[in-house]
């Protein structure tokens, strides 16, 4: 039973954190086309470096990127704590 509870915990924390790592991804790709200028209209005042250059998000994206980062790192610790109580094997029984 206890077993099984770890799996799943350590199974859908690298789901989350796959998720979220791809989220990201996704997110830096839309911001890339974003002006170079901060742009007090639209709210893209907050400097944002992406592959070299600097472009401008609102804060409420810059909040957002700061949650899912800590989402990938918790997630991230989670899996690799219950690879580590497994000795590498998740899915190894105990017997």
């Amino acid at each position: 039973m206890f077993l099984k509870i770890k799996k799943i915990i350590g199974l859908g924390a690298a789901l989350v954190c796959v998720i979220a790592g791809f989220y990201s991804a996704g997110m830096d790709n839309t911001y890339i086309d974003y002006s170079r200028f901060p742009n007090p209209e639209t709210n893209r005042t907050v400097p944002y470096a992406i592959r070299n250059i600097v472009v401008y998000i609102t804060k409420e994206d810059q909040e957002f990127l700061s949650w899912l980062l800590w989402v990938q790192i918790i997630s991230g610790g989670v899996a690799l704590l219950v690879l580590l109580i497994h000795r590498g094997d998740p899915f190894r029984s105990e017997k």
